[in-house]
């Protein structure tokens, strides 16, 4: 007969794939169990947050794995979305230097954040990458937190940021230790949507929320017209 603790851990195992709990299961049940004998906590007890922690972290690595089709969409997103940013970033700073506004200090630091995570992740250096887009989701939601402190509909500066906090998560989540290198075309695209988007704002008279969806737009066009999924990488023989 099983115990409530037994039950809790198949019940977080639930988090996993079926096909994969179907091959793991029994196993990972055993050594969760292994040490915990105590007829009290077996009646009462619940999963460590360790092990709540290391399942959910395995989970997010099973299901956006090298060959699932929801990690290809995650990395896919996660780049996209960084490259929509600079994509921002390269007409911002083209307005400002043909104008001579002055420097915005708070989209300087979005531009920052984005250039590293997404050179970072191209360079394979892919906790960094995280760690940068991690700020990057973060800097994003402060405005929201903001605006609802204030009084300001928190709906439509989360529809602003929105794009920013999906890239963000997106690369977290997508860019585990297992992920895939990615493409070196990616350098190629990230210059590429650079000179556009500072194409984009040369006779414009300054930055609107037009410029801002000419920057997604341009970022997700680029990367249609690479397609960066379909290159191919070789395999070291065995």
């Amino acid at each position: 007969m099983r115990s409530n603790l037994e039950r809790r851990y198949r019940a977080l195992l639930r988090l996993l794939p079926a096909w994969y709990r179907a091959e793991r299961e029994e196993e990972m049940v055993g050594i969760f169990l292994a040490d915990r004998t105590d007829d009290l906590d077996l009646e009462h007890g619940w999963p460590g947050w360790g092990e709540t922690g290391a399942t959910l972290a395995l989970a997010v690595r099973v299901r956006l794995g090298a060959r699932r089709p929801a990690g290809t969409v995650a990395r896919l997103l996660g780049l996209t979305g960084l490259l929509g940013l600079l994509v921002a970033a390269a007409q911002s700073w083209t307005v400002t230097l043909r104008s001579g506004w002055a420097v915005d200090t708070q989209g300087w630091w979005f531009d920052l954040a984005a250039v590293a995570a997404f050179a970072a992740l191209v360079a394979g250096r892919r906790a960094l990458g995280r760690v940068a887009a991690g700020l990057l989701g973060a800097m994003g939601l402060v405005p929201v937190v903001w605006s609802v402190a204030v009084g300001f509909p928190p709906w439509l500066t989360l529809l602003w940021y929105a794009p920013t906090c999906v890239a963000a998560v997106a690369v977290v989540a997508g860019f585990h230790r297992e992920a895939p290198p990615v493409p070196r075309v990616w350098w190629a695209i990230a210059l590429t949507g650079l000179v556009a988007g500072g194409a984009s704002v040369l006779f414009a008279p300054g930055l609107s929320s037009t410029t801002v969806l000419a920057a997604w737009l341009i970022a997700a066009v680029v990367v249609a017209a690479f397609r960066p999924w379909s290159v191919r990488r070789s395999v070291p023989a065995a």
